[in-house]
């Protein structure tokens, strides 16, 4: 159904300006006039499917979120936002230790629940790959436009999550990924999910350390793989100063309070 109040109005005004949250928001502060034809062929281009702000639908957990996108680009089942969540994030540059940990929590704790993660290089792409082979659902929020495949060596994954999954971002079309746009899409992964997961980190000026200040301040749990003396990651010192040790999937689920039956709590 097709209606026009704010929602035709918050969804051309996302594409107008990029989805760029403080743009949009003062646009509508203005009340830039958007005629009803305007706003109506802007909904009818989109090749996407879109939730925004206003939706009864729209997640709760999202709207906790600083600065909660209007708008939400997506191709896929948007449902999966309803279910339990766990992030995954880390570092693009993987040793074998961050791999061989992010794969094995996840198919501990992943059966029954939902991955999501940003599709970036890495970690994030192990973490996709790692739910999908473990026949559970996952979701990548995107840093590009919402039909903009970044880093183009995913183009598989992208099309195979769009497909049987579910693909997000609050940036229409075919906009290029800006620097800013990672830090803004992180803040999207650690809202809608109930556990962050760190399996590598190798630097407190990355991404990474963006999501789990993030996540702290949300209050979301963060569960951290440990690393051998001697790795060189960041890793031991985030669990010594209050996170979660990963230490096996019932420690995990006990920290956090979860039921062992059927990963449910």
């Amino acid at each position: 159904m097709i209606y026009y109040d704010g929602r035709l109005i918050l969804i051309h005004l996302a594409v107008k300006y990029g989805g760029d949250f403080d743009r949009i928001y003062e646009a509508m502060k203005a009340k830039e006039d958007v005629p009803y034809e305007t706003a109506l062929k802007t909904f009818q281009s989109l090749k996407c499917k879109v939730m925004t702000i206003l939706d009864y639908d729209y997640p709760a957990k999202l709207k906790q979120a600083f600065k909660p996108p209007f708008v939400l680009f997506y191709y896929g089942d948007i449902s999966l936002l309803d279910k339990r969540i766990i992030a995954t994030v880390g570092s693009r540059e993987v040793n074998e230790v961050g791999k061989n940990s992010t794969e094995a929590i996840l198919k501990d704790l992943i059966p029954g629940n939902v991955l999501i993660s940003g599709m970036a290089r890495g970690i994030d792409t192990i973490a996709h790959v790692s739910a999908i082979k473990n026949k559970a659902k996952t979701i990548a929020v995107l840093g590009s436009g919402i039909d903009y495949v970044y880093p183009y060596e995913n183009k598989y994954l992208y099309n195979l999550i769009k497909k049987s999954h579910l693909v997000i971002s609050e940036y229409p079309g075919s906009s290029v990924p800006e620097q800013h746009h990672f830090p803004a899409r992180n803040r999207i992964v650690v809202a809608l999910s109930d556990c962050v997961i760190v399996p590598q980190i190798n630097d407190y000026a990355t991404g990474t350390m963006v999501s789990v200040n993030i996540a702290v301040e949300m209050g979301k749990p963060v569960i951290v793989a440990p690393h051998p003396y001697g790795v060189k990651t960041i890793n031991n010192q985030i669990i010594g100063e209050g996170a979660i040790m990963a230490v096996s999937d019932k420690q995990i689920k006990e920290e956090l309070g979860w039921k062992d039956e059927n990963f449910l709590k």
